[in-house]
């Protein structure tokens, strides 16, 4: 076997080489900062082209008024309080509770069950607050989901139903039960 002699000064100008590679790579410098992020955004941005959604959804709450399900798009409520009782307003229609203060500010409440079922409320619960400033009366939260548009049928009946999805599931719509409670000679059946 045959012995090659090695040529160290090529072997020091590649490992010198390198090792200034290593160095640039290392060193960060405005110019490289802007194309790597240049970079990334242009890698993100391709990702992002495959996770639009293959149909438009409806993100709902899920709540239960005794053993019926229904369901509150996302869009129409600020938030969900926990139900602590109603200060009564005398004079106030079967349909109110009363009032709550929700920091600070009072806010009628409305016995959903009240109006949808004709029964009373449980003593417990949540109150759903609308964006209109007033609370919706509900006995449990379930869940939170998006209810696919293909999900949705039209409502028997009801007046206060968009829609129903899954069959069972009572997709309220908020301007009539508002409407009803606030203008009630108007919403009367003639």
């Amino acid at each position: 076997m045959r012995r090659v002699p090695l040529d160290w000064a090529a072997i020091r100008r590649r490992l010198q080489v390198n090792e200034d590679s290593l160095q640039e790579a290392l060193t960060e410098s405005p110019a490289r900062t802007k194309a790597i992020l240049r970079q990334r955004a242009v890698q993100l941005a391709k990702q992002n082209d495959g996770n639009k959604p293959a149909a438009e959804g409806i993100p709902a709450l899920i709540f239960r008024l005794g053993q019926e399900r229904y369901a509150i798009a996302l869009k129409e409520l600020t938030e969900v309080v926990p139900f602590a009782g109603c200060a009564e307003v005398p004079g106030g229609s079967p349909q109110f509770l009363g009032v709550i203060n929700v920091r600070g500010e009072l806010r009628p409440v409305i016995d959903t069950a009240q109006v949808l079922t004709g029964s009373h409320s449980t003593d417990s619960g949540a109150v759903l607050i609308l964006r209109r400033q007033l609370g919706l009366k509900v006995d449990v939260i379930e869940d939170l989901r998006e209810i696919a548009s293909e999900e949705l049928a039209p409502p028997v009946q009801g007046q206060f139903l968009q829609a129903f999805a899954s069959g069972t599931l009572g997709l309220l719509d908020v301007d009539p039960i508002i409407s009803t409670l606030v203008n009630p000679k108007e919403s009367q059946p003639v």
